[in-house]
């Protein structure tokens, strides 16, 4: 009795860290019968060839098993050698054929990446500080809120942008702007609250604001603004929590750490959770030449307190 084998393979790569899941579906069909088994492996691999030659083993041994033992009694005494070693040269050819390009599979973790991006990409804008004609400041802010019968955009970004100054811009990517009138500082946090008019303006996502309480060490973060200026306009470094609660010295409230490359121009940037929510401010003055990789971030919790008592008041 006759089989014939199938294998079906879907590659679902697990957070692109060098681990992938494998699902080998195995069809077997006899002259009677039709049977379907599910096999599941898990491979580490050091990079992609690597990847491909521990399935490539493991589905070689599963088919050159089936053909061994359903062969060998029927017709191994009765072929040459010569002939065997062209069949066990064809199988090894065919598979290798099949495994030449695997389709792997964007995973979940660099999908949700894409759209905490494609958020980012019109929702933190450059902040522009200006002392009469002088320029006093450049920085990043993040849109939290959209008023559409006031026609207004609001905007989060840190007090230490913009203080010295008193006249604001708003900065796009095609280096255009809009003025932008300040609403609030809180000192002690150091955040400001700007608004701009929302006329002609079509292409800004208002970010929504998250909960950093939820926030645990190790958790995934995007750190999105203008490093050293805006000839970096809007980029993204990616990062993990590596600390909460942080105290600083001479500060009254506690941070965020995390080690998401951050540059002068990120002050009053966002960092995202992978859901997309804000979860915390940049602080940039926290960071110095001699520390490498402490980012320093206002928990969005304390924000949105600011946020609530100005609305309250106003």
């Amino acid at each position: 009795m006759k089989k014939i084998i199938t294998y079906t393979l879907v590659l679902i790569s697990i957070l692109g860290f060098g681990v992938y899941k494998v699902f080998a579906e195995e069809t077997t069909t006899e002259t009677t019968s039709e049977e379907t088994s599910t096999a599941n492996n898990t491979y580490s691999y050091t990079d992609y060839d690597d990847l491909v030659d521990q399935i490539f083993q493991d589905v070689y041994d599963d088919i050159y098993q089936d053909v061994y033992d359903d062969i060998y009694s029927d017709i191994m005494e009765e072929i040459t050698q010569e002939t065997y070693n062209q069949i066990y040269s064809e199988i090894e050819l065919q598979l290798y054929d099949s495994f030449e390009s695997p389709e792997i599979i964007n995973d979940a973790i660099q999908n949700r990446i894409y759209d905490v991006v494609d958020i980012a990409n019109k929702s933190v804008l450059g902040i522009e500080a200006y002392s009469g004609e002088d320029g006093v400041a450049l920085g990043s802010g993040v849109v939290y809120k959209h008023d559409v019968e006031l026609g207004k955009y609001y905007i989060i970004t840190n007090n230490h942008v913009i203080e010295n100054a008193d006249n604001f811009k708003i900065r796009f990517e095609d280096e255009t702007s809009v003025d932008a009138a300040l609403l609030h500082v809180d000192v002690d946090t150091d955040i400001a609250l700007l608004s701009f008019s929302d006329e002609g303006l079509e292409d800004i996502i208002v970010s929504e604001l998250g909960n950093s309480t939820a926030l645990k060490k190790g958790d995934i973060i995007l750190a999105s603004g203008h490093p050293t200026g805006f000839s970096f306009y809007g980029s993204i470094t990616f990062g993990v929590v590596a600390g909460i609660d942080r105290f600083v010295e001479g500060e009254t409230i506690t941070f965020i750490q995390h080690d998401a490359a951050i540059n002068s121009g990120n002050s009053g940037g966002p960092i995202y959770n992978l859901s997309g929510q804000v979860v915390g401010i940049n602080v940039l003055k926290y960071v110095t030449e001699e520390i490498e990789g402490m980012g320093f971030s206002i928990p969005i919790d304390t924000v949105k307190d600011i946020i609530a008592d100005y609305e309250t008041n106003n």
